[in-house]
């Protein structure tokens, strides 16, 4: 079987798991889906990265801010998780193929331009946070690992 080069896409998009993988998410969040492109070619060439918070904490996690993921430990976790894929996306890269990413506004974990802060410690009966400007936790790790590897990429939060 021959491969159709002239219908391959030259982009591979990396997605937030969510995006993907509903069930995933915090119970009661509704983020966007990942909506097919339309970009001409006939495959669209996806990784799916795995989800950080539901394999650190499980699926019946509640409400948390980057500021509570914001340890040493959540990030190293992050980095080795990352690790496997930026293996790939690196040989991907280095074989000409355009790198763009995919997080969710507001994650704590993957949001690229917006995340969510703040969260009284301790004991409380109501959980405030804010939304304000910057990446989630995993995501800086992602783009940490990318950059020490001279990986070119786009990335950006889902529209």
């Amino acid at each position: 079987m021959s491969r159709d080069k002239d219908n391959e896409s030259k982009d591979i998009t990396v997605i937030a798991h969510c995006l993907m993988n509903k069930p995933s998410r915090l119970s009661g969040f509704n983020a966007p889906m990942l909506k097919p492109a339309s970009t001409g070619a006939k495959r669209q060439n996806i990784i799916q990265l795995p989800c950080p918070e539901m394999i650190y904490f499980g699926i019946n996690r509640r409400e948390i801010t980057k500021d509570q993921l914001n340890h040493p430990n959540y990030r190293r976790f992050c980095n080795e998780l990352f690790k496997p894929f930026a293996d790939m996306i690196e040989q991907f890269a280095n074989s000409g193929m355009q790198i763009k990413i995919i997080g969710v506004p507001k994650s704590p974990s993957c949001g690229v331009e917006l995340t969510t802060i703040g969260g009284k410690c301790g004991c409380v009966t109501d959980f405030k946070h804010e939304h304000v400007t910057g990446t989630g936790v995993f995501f800086e790790e992602i783009e940490n690992e990318l950059v020490c590897r001279n990986v070119l990429f786009k990335i950006e939060d889902i529209k």
